[in-house]
This record gives structure tokens, C-alpha cells and sequence, in this order.
């Protein structure tokens, strides 16, 4: 599902979010999309083939915890695979369960906005355009994530 941003001067920005709740990615899909392009994926692993086929993707917003590819496997693959050869996709995570240690491994693949559910829209959109804007976002270094994902995957 592809959701048209209007009227934002992010309207061409592609968020790709990744909740395999169905009523939670519509209602995150039907705000978003009021201020950027929105892909929206109930899986992981429909997450990964918009990752292999779109390289406009500005940052991605994925729910940690999915059956099967879960939001750690996308934002290795990510570290792994960018396009980008300076740095990653910025990611906001979403989780319901996060512990101090899913927040340290996220951390460690380069997260660095955090929203727990349930969701305030607000503040999710407030973690996305910290992604767009600062130059932390914009400076992560790739060698250093796909070390930490090597070490987690070991």
C-alpha cells in the first residue's frame, strides 16, 4: 500500500512502515501519509523486497517484534545492503515489549529514535522528522552497524 503525502514540504519523502498489526499500520498509514509518501508492509519479508526494489526510502519506521523477518532482520539487512555506501536508513522502532536489551541491540544497529506503543501520532511524527533532520541521522556509519549486527548474529 502507497499513501500520497499532501501538503508538507516532506511530501516526497518515503517513509517505509513495517507493523504487521493490520488496524495499527492503517491508522499509522492514514496520519503519516497526511505529511510524506508512505509504503506501508505487513511483513517483514514485504518489507525487505520494497528495501531490494526502492532506493528512495528516507527512513524506516518497523514494529521490533513480527513472526518471521522481524524489525532487527530489516535493519540488519539494511546496515548490510544500503545503498549508501556513507551511512544507513535512519529507523524509528516501534515496540510493545522493548527491553533495555532490545534497545541496547537496536541502538547498536543504528536506531536512534524509540516510540513505545500505544502510539502517540504526534510524537511518531516528531522521531521521523528527527531522522530527516539531524546530522546524527544523516552521518551513521555503516562500518560500525554491520559490525554490531555481525556480533549479534554470532
Amino acid at each position: 500500500m502507497i499513501g500520497r503525502g499532501r501538503g508538507s514540504r516532506h511530501s516526497d519523502t518515503q517513509i517505509l512502515l513495517v507493523e504487521d498489526d493490520r488496524p495499527t499500520l492503517e491508522i499509522l498509514s492514514l496520519y503519516l501519509e497526511r505529511f510524506y509518501t508512505i509504503l506501508a508492509c505487513t511483513s517483514g519479508d514485504r518489507a525487505l523486497e520494497a528495501l531490494r526494489s526502492n532506493r528512495y526510502i528516507s527512513v524506516i519506521v518497523t514494529d521490533l517484534r513480527m513472526p518471521g523477518v522481524n524489525g532487527y532482520d530489516i535493519l540488519r539487512w539494511t546496515a548490510e545492503n544500503a545503498w549508501r555506501p556513507d551511512r544507513t536508513i535512519p529507523a524509528v522502532v516501534l515496540t510493545g515489549h522493548g527491553t533495555p536489551e532490545d534497545e541496547h541491540r537496536a541502538r547498536s544497529l543504528g536506531v536512534t529514535q524509540f516510540q513505545r506503543k500505544p502510539i502517540d501520532l504526534r510524537q511518531l511524527r516528531d522521531a521521523i522528522e528527527a531522522c530527516l533532520g539531524s546530522p546524527e541521522a544523516r552521518s551513521l556509519g555503516r562500518t560500525d552497524i554491520v559490525r554490531a549486527a555481525e556480533e549479534w548474529n554470532s
